[in-house]
């Protein structure tokens, strides 16, 4: 669709030969002699720019272009005038004009202002639709969870996102850590600055170095010109290091002197550069024990933790997965076309059941799956990317709340009280199920059946001179 542009003047010819040089350029073109007859084509018509002439009878350029934007906000502007003075366009600019043509002027003139209008027309579309989509991923709502602890982290979100603190975020592979610092810093002070993320776990040393603090040309073989590190795109905005518990001793002092002096060098470099960002750090790892090993630096590990924030996973929030499911289905149906509405009781209670090693990014991954898989409206199975049996033994029995039917919910419960209950019985009797069955009073036969059921690896529980003969045999 090609944009519409309204042209008003109360010279006729001009109105004309303007129309012709536009409609040749593949522009919607309309016509008006008149402010308050311009008004009434803005009223039936959607126009995009306004190309008017600063004096006219009756109401002028700036007054119809000052009512035009109450009609249509976004529409954009340009007023043509034979009388140019400084003035005259500082006042245009002042009431929003997006630019100020002289009379007379070359059709490549007139061509000129309108492309850059459009230009910048787009730019502040674009702009509008990135905020938009910030507020939509990065709001609080869209980190899914009711969970008591997820509600513990909004609270501490809201907190720490206004201040300048060091955030450590700590959580297993796929609970969304890099969600959490962006919420933190769309919700900060920093959020119309840059967000710059690196995955320190992702990269060589030497490529760290030059990623995180640049370098100069001539550095090292294969760099040919200069450049400007992750601290310096970040300046005035968010550093966001991802697994932070991979770098390595070098990196760890060069890490803690930026910390300690603002201030970074490049790679070849003896200038020291100037760096104001907000850091925040995430890992998956034990860091107090990597401390505790001397693989990590205490003091860098105090000045990254001022405010530590833990994310539990999935299997620690079951009853968030009935949120979650909804959350990927409004995506999925709106990103894949599709008009899936329902999953079934028996899909959910598979969700519900399983470990998810992956935590949501593994839920997201299997509903896109189910999505792509599924012909009509309900989802009726799921496929996990592991055996579903493997569930880890040490899980927790939660709380299932109202919006998991009753009869799914106690089923839950029950499996895995009865899964957990199994295991430590046969934890405690070294994998001797006769020996387990008979302590507990639970039927041999029922014993074995739900050994089989919940996939219980009894035999890695035996004596390891046990497993032994027994493979012998």
């Amino acid at each position: 669709m090609s944009y519409q542009i309204l042209v008003v003047d109360d010279q006729v010819s001009i109105c004309h030969h303007i129309h012709a040089i536009l409609e040749n350029e593949g522009y919607g073109v309309g016509i008006a002699h008149s402010g308050d007859q311009a008004l009434s084509k803005l009223s039936s018509h959607p126009y995009d720019l306004l190309l008017a002439d600063m004096k006219m009878p009756g109401m002028d350029g700036l007054e119809l272009f000052h009512r035009a934007r109450k009609m249509e906000p976004n529409i954009s502007g340009i007023i043509m005038t034979a009388y140019a003075s400084i003035s005259s366009a500082v006042k245009c600019i002042k009431k929003g004009i997006n630019d100020y043509l002289v009379k007379p002027f070359e059709p490549e003139s007139l061509l000129l202002v309108v492309e850059k209008a459009f230009r910048e027309r787009e730019m502040l579309r674009e702009i509008r639709d990135l905020r938009k989509e910030v507020n939509q991923k990065y709001a609080f709502g869209n980190i899914i969870g009711k969970n008591y602890k997820m509600q513990a982290i909004y609270d501490l979100i809201k907190k720490v996102s206004p201040t300048d603190a060091r955030v450590f975020i700590h959580g297993e592979t796929g609970v969304g850590k890099e969600l959490v610092a962006k919420a933190i810093h769309f919700n900060s002070r920093r959020k119309n600055r840059a967000f710059v993320g690196i995955n320190c776990g992702a990269l060589a040393e030497s490529l760290l170095e030059t990623e995180l603090f640049g370098h100069e040309k001539g550095a090292f073989t294969g760099a040919i010109r200069k450049k400007a590190g992750k601290f310096e795109y970040a300046r005035g905005g968010t550093l966001f290091l991802d697994e932070i518990g991979d770098i390595s001793p070098r990196m760890q002092v060069r890490l803690l002197r930026v910390l300690q002096e603002k201030k970074v060098e490049r790679v070849g470099g003896n200038e020291s550069i100037d760096v104001d960002v907000r850091l925040l750090s995430a890992t998956n790892q034990d860091i107090k024990e990597k401390v505790a090993r001397g693989e990590f630096r205490v003091e860098l590990f105090y000045r990254l933790n001022v405010v530590p924030i833990h994310i539990p996973p999935l299997r620690e929030r079951i009853e968030d997965i009935p949120l979650l499911v909804k959350h990927f289905m409004d995506i999925f149906n709106r990103n894949l076309n599709k008009n899936i509405m329902q999953i079934s009781v028996k899909a959910m209670e598979e969700l519900m059941q399983y470990h998810w090693p992956g935590n949501v990014r593994e839920l997201e991954n299997v509903l896109e799956r189910a999505f792509v898989t599924t012909d009509g409206d309900t989802i009726d199975s799921v496929i996990f990317s592991l055996n579903r049996r493997n569930t880890s033994f040490g899980e927790s029995l939660v709380n299932v709340d109202v919006d998991v039917p009753f009869f799914s919910a106690r089923s839950v419960v029950v499996n895995r009280f009865e899964k957990a209950y199994l295991f430590e019985a046969l934890k405690r009797y070294k994998g001797n199920v006769s020996k387990a069955a008979k302590e507990t009073g639970v039927n041999p036969r029922t014993f074995w059946r739900k050994i089989n059921s919940y996939g219980l690896d009894y035999a890695r529980l035996r004596p390891k001179k046990n497993r032994e003969s027994h493979v012998r045999v």
